[in-house]
């Protein structure tokens, strides 16, 4: 898991905006029902905000998704290069590498020889999908859910 600055300062944010609006949203709800409006609005304008601003800043998500290699959860992992939206990583513990795309939609140049993850909504909560190569002349590649 990875926080930085960016991503607790958007979090603040977020959840000072929700409390306002939710306060005033809730202005006719009863006191017990109007302490939870606040944190409800900032959760709900966080997952709402999260996946452009992560995708336009292309920033890296918080959570880093299993190795594909030896299944096991990382602290990180290093970066073998890449552009946005493909980077090559490496996993630390077994040193297996293995390809994340940030956009979630592998181009046709992709070689498959690495295994192929792609994110997915919400960006910042690191939701991965394992890519199968596709079969010739069907398009697009089909994922499964890890």
């Amino acid at each position: 898991m990875r926080l930085g600055l960016i991503d607790l300062l958007f979090w603040v944010a977020c959840f000072a905006a929700g409390m306002v609006l939710g306060q005033a949203a809730a202005s006719d709800l009863p006191t017990q029902l109007r302490s939870f409006a606040g944190p409800v609005a900032g959760v709900c304008i966080y997952l709402v905000l999260v996946y452009p601003l992560y995708r336009g800043l292309r920033l890296i998500p918080i959570i880093f998704p299993r190795c594909p290699c030896c299944r096991s959860f990382q602290r990180g992992f290093d970066i073998l290069g890449g552009l946005w939206p493909r980077i090559s990583y490496r996993c630390p513990s077994c040193n297996g590498e293995f390809v994340i795309w940030h956009n979630g939609r592998p181009d046709n140049e992709e070689t498959w020889e690495k295994p192929v993850l792609a994110l997915k909504w919400p960006y910042a909560l690191g939701t991965y999908w394992r890519l199968q190569k596709p079969e010739p002349g069907i398009g697009a590649p089909r994922g499964r859910r890890r």
